[in-house]
């Protein structure tokens, strides 16, 4: 939150983005004002199409191993970099936190602070490994189930698409079953997530070389 903007307007749990969106994160084209992929940011009970067994933050029973493993408490700390002229973020080291969670127009949202300062908080919900963001008054698709590769979908803005990454090292460390949701545009915006621990790199771009790129330094669970 999930993770933002969308990731043409990437909606990051941390910026926002949708290529990116998004989210989680920040979740979420340009300025964040879209949503789009995103951490980015769950629903205890991981609805259908769930990444698996799960559990409450702290509850230290079954491996919560959704793609964006969003619950009350969690964080997210990355090393944000601007890419050209992007006032809504900042360089340096920023942290996502999930806040908070409240009923909202029939589903559970989770507040997200992004890790774009000037993005603030942004509202996502979980069904297992689908990920919604609260956006324009309504709930938007950020990202969609079931994980696979080439499985695309749309926010009703842009298209995106799922690819398998593997196993993934970044500054937080080495992850396994790695995921990549991509923007199907001609500029590149992307965001990887790793099963069990939410986006590990957010990097979006809105077609003329303005963006972010964020690099997961650590996690608090």
């Amino acid at each position: 939150m999930r993770r933002l903007l969308a990731l043409s307007s990437l909606i990051l749990m941390g910026c926002g983005g949708s290529d990116g969106t998004g989210t989680v994160g920040p979740a979420d084209g340009g300025a964040e004002t879209g949503p789009g992929p995103g951490p980015a940011i769950p629903d205890p009970d991981g609805g259908p199409e769930g990444g698996g067994p799960t559990a409450d933050a702290g509850d230290g029973g079954t491996r919560d191993d959704r793609i964006d493993p969003i619950e009350v408490g969690r964080s997210w700390t990355y090393n944000v970099q601007v890419l050209g002229i992007y006032p809504l973020c900042t360089n340096g080291v920023h942290t996502s936190a999930v806040l908070q969670k409240a009923g909202l127009d029939g589903k559970t949202a989770f507040d997200v602070q992004s890790f774009c300062p000037s993005v603030g908080v942004v509202k996502y919900a979980v069904e297992g490994d689908r990920v919604f963001v609260h956006f324009g008054g309504a709930w938007v698709l950020s990202l969609d189930a079931p994980v696979a590769e080439n499985h695309t979908w749309t926010d009703g803005l842009l298209n995106y698409k799922w690819e398998k990454k593997g196993t993934v090292t970044v500054t937080a460390g080495t992850f396994s079953d790695c995921w990549q949701a991509t923007t199907v545009a001609s500029y590149t915006s992307y965001i990887q997530l790793c099963r069990g621990v939410g986006p590990v790199k957010w990097h979006y771009e809105d077609g003329f070389g303005n963006g972010y790129e964020a690099i997961l330094v650590s996690k608090n669970f």
